[in-house]
């Protein structure tokens, strides 16, 4: 059989998961789970939508829109300020992500920070697209002249987030330039309320990523959306994605939509919660020196870099994942920091995290 070249190695991420699972499997340790991109405190209610859910209905068993569930997309636009967009449903962010990169230009350069989700180098890898990187800590520093610039908040790994208004400021220095940007935003609103205004954001060389069901717990029901003004690029997105995977789940579009109109009560109460305990275990890892020192600000979560190795989390039956699967070039220093996931209930987490003080 011959086959394409795949120029990108599979997931650390998911190398990690299975080494621990065959470790938990044949022996009697048991691992504080850091290396997951899951929001894992509590889980979300969602005993009440039995009610609100008829799944004897056409709408559910058959093919919905290519564009998504049209009450789903303006319920969306109304909520989350993007009233003047286009926004196309996903089946959850990496779709959406692949979706826009594979619609922009090969010739130009597409920024990355130093510090990024690996599926992000590993798409445009992919595609055979340059690759630069840039300090995201320090925006007013960076002024690209051209190419697509991809940012991240809260971001994936270090948990960081600027002010708005610096994010808006850097927008608006790259629409003068003529850069894009993408927007990605998995766990803003779980940081965010919903009501935040980004309107100022969303300038027209903005196109936005976001992949909501994550936001409230849901990661495994596949949600996302993609927003731009710009007509033509809708238009390749609409194409693109009729061709890969035709229309999304019915059942996981009216879920949510139902909860964005119903939900109120158990998505602040499920946030709530979550944040509590992502708080907690900031603290803890600010009250023992372990943050990586190059924050310039306090990490929201739902990710950290720590002071700690990879093997030597390992050894104390804590997974993580090395910072330097996280970075274009690591340096030596990376070598000795990991990305953990702060997501957890903190009980668990501080009792295993003291193992290493």
């Amino acid at each position: 059989m011959k086959l394409s070249d795949c120029n990108v190695k599979f997931s650390s991420i998911v190398e990690i998961a299975e080494l621990v699972q065959k470790i938990e499997s044949e022996t009697d340790r048991r691992f504080l789970k850091l290396h997951r991109g899951v929001i894992d405190v509590t889980t979300i209610d969602m005993n009440w939508i039995k009610s609100n859910l008829d799944l004897n209905t056409k709408a559910l068993q058959h093919y919905s829109p290519n564009d998504g569930n049209q009450k789903l997309i303006e319920t969306i636009k109304t909520k989350f300020y993007l009233q003047k967009h286009n926004v196309l449903i996903t089946p959850g962010g990496m779709a959406a992500l692949d979706l826009i990169i594979s619609s922009l230009a090969d010739n130009q350069t597409f920024w990355l920070p130093t510090y990024h989700w690996g599926s992000w180098n590993k798409i445009i890898q992919l595609q055979n697209k340059k690759i630069e990187s840039f300090d995201d800590f320090n925006l007013n520093s960076f002024n690209p002249s051209e190419g697509v610039v991809m940012l991240c908040f809260p971001s994936n790994p270090t948990g960081y987030q600027p002010e708005l208004s610096v994010i808006k400021e850097f927008i608006l220095k790259c629409k003068k330039n003529n850069v894009t940007i993408v927007l990605d935003m998995p766990y803003f609103y779980l940081f965010n309320e919903f009501n935040t205004d980004i309107s100022d954001l969303i300038q027209d060389n903005v196109i936005v990523s976001c992949s909501f069901s994550k936001s409230v717990g849901l990661s495994g029901y596949r949600i996302g959306y993609v927003a731009t003004t710009n007509k033509e690029l809708y238009s390749h997105l609409r194409i693109r994605s009729l061709y890969k995977y035709n229309s999304i789940s019915t059942v996981a579009q009216q879920i949510i939509l139902n909860l964005l109109t119903s939900g109120t009560t158990q998505i602040e109460q499920y946030k709530k919660e979550t944040l509590k305990h992502i708080k907690k275990n900031i603290d803890f890892l600010l009250e023992n020196n372990l943050l990586f020192d190059s924050y310039t600000n306090t990490p929201v979560g739902p990710f950290a870099i720590i002071k700690c190795d990879y093997d030597t989390l390992m050894k104390n039956n804590i997974s993580s994942v090395p910072l330097n699967k996280f970075v274009m070039k690591p340096t030596n220093e990376d070598n000795k920091l990991s990305r953990i996931s702060v997501a957890v209930s903190s009980e668990g987490f501080i009792n295993g995290m003291a193992k290493i003080i």
